[in-house]
């Protein structure tokens, strides 16, 4: 289960040290749904099922407190903020029904301003995905789902413990056409254990074929606390080799290239225009509030978290008090060392003039990043050491 990090109190309305100018940053909404059938051998996010929690806190009674927490959003931040994008995330968010999205989202527009044609995504799993549903989100304003697909091989999702069948994604994505869709992203996740490179090259392949505007490719990382933390503990399964890890990101990097999809972030690829303006908006720093279960926010250098389980955060709305558990404000350092590693993630890279020439020298003899138009872009070796690059640009 995930950690929340340390921090100092928090208040009781949620009120903010120093809001700052809100109107000249782009403003997002994450909202967690901490719901799913069945927890996935790997999953590390704050996620339960229903018989781990009380009556009063199952998916049904979700609605009522994300609307109390929007509520608090707006009485903290003031302002006549519009919101740029959305994030339906989890947990397994397609469990919702459509019309609680839609009343949700209706409830949303009461207190703030939406962009015209501003992004709403919604995380799915295959298994989920119904053409009642499909409707039903398109009709409210959802424009953009991501599925998680994973992997096409039977075993590989076996080993994760994920509940679709590879057939399942093809199936869904035609049922989200049929709806209306034309902006989906495809997740997968390389690295498991057991999985051969020709496994993992057939994922890509049957992901190209799909033809997806958006592919984000992750790589699995095990976590103590989880299923597969346990299994890794006594030797049920091997850890992921660092090698093997390289090989299959060089691959998915030459597979997508060779298919018309650029990298724009680490682990993310996408056709021209087709980028997930959502996260762009965390990698460039802006202001995000999370809505949720241990839901993270960040508002000019003051972040927080909610309270990890859905019977406190519910409790705490019901009394007209911030969910937040804790929070932290960022120092000057602590800002532009976040800055410098979301930045230099990115493709479009981050100024060369803000780092010493010996630096940036150092990391070019190393063939981790190379200088193009005044900014530092990442090699793809770079991208497969990216903790590294950080450092040395912050020492």
């Amino acid at each position: 289960m995930a950690v929340l990090p340390e921090g100092d109190p928090a208040p009781r309305d949620g009120k903010l040290p120093n809001k700052g100018e809100l109107t000249k940053k782009p403003f997002s909404l994450y909202v967690h749904v901490p719901y799913c059938a069945k927890r996935c051998g790997y999953c590390d996010f704050n996620t339960y099922t229903p018989s781990e929690l009380d009556r009063e806190d199952q998916i049904s009674s979700w609605l009522d407190s994300a609307m109390k927490e929007t509520v608090l959003a707006k009485k903290v931040l003031e302002d006549e903020l519009t919101i740029d994008t959305i994030f339906f995330g989890g947990g397994t968010p397609s469990l919702l029904d459509g019309q609680i999205v839609q009343e949700f989202l209706n409830n949303l527009q009461r207190h703030f301003h939406l962009k015209d044609n501003l992004e709403i995504t919604l995380e799915a799993n295959p298994d989920t995905i119904t053409k009642e549903k499909s409707d039903l989100w398109i009709k409210s304003g959802i424009n953009r789902i991501s599925i998680g697909m994973q992997s096409s091989a039977k075993n590989v999702l076996q080993i994760l413990d994920r509940t679709h069948n590879p057939e399942n994604v093809m199936n869904s994505v035609s049922i989200l056409k049929e709806a209306g869709f034309t902006n989906f992203s495809l997740d997968l996740i390389y690295g498991t254990p057991g999985e051969t490179l020709q496994e993992w090259k057939k994922t890509l392949e049957d992901a190209i074929l799909i033809n997806p505007p958006h592919i984000s490719a992750y790589s699995l990382v095990i976590e103590p606390g989880t299923k597969m933390g346990s299994e890794l503990n006594r030797g049920e399964i091997q850890p992921v080799n660092d090698d093997d890890a390289a090989d299959k990101y060089q691959l998915a990097e030459k597979i997508f290239n060779d298919n018309d999809f650029s990298w724009y972030e680490i682990s993310n690829w996408s056709k021209p225009g087709k980028e997930c303006q959502h996260n762009l908006n965390y990698w460039l720093g802006n202001n995000w509030w999370g809505i949720g279960p241990g839901a993270h926010s960040h508002i000019n250098g003051v972040r927080w978290w909610n309270h990890k389980l859905p019977k406190i955060w519910r409790e705490n709305l019901e009394l007209n008090q911030s969910p937040a558990l804790a929070r932290e404000v960022l120092t000057e350092k602590q800002i532009g060392d976040e800055r410098v590693m979301l930045l230099s993630r990115l493709k479009n890279g981050i100024k060369e003039s803000d780092f010493e020439e010996k630096k940036i020298d150092n990391l070019i003899k190393q063939n981790l990043v190379l200088v193009d138009s005044g900014k530092i872009i990442l090699t793809v070796e770079g991208r497969l050491l990216a903790d590294v690059v950080f450092r040395q640009l912050t020492d």
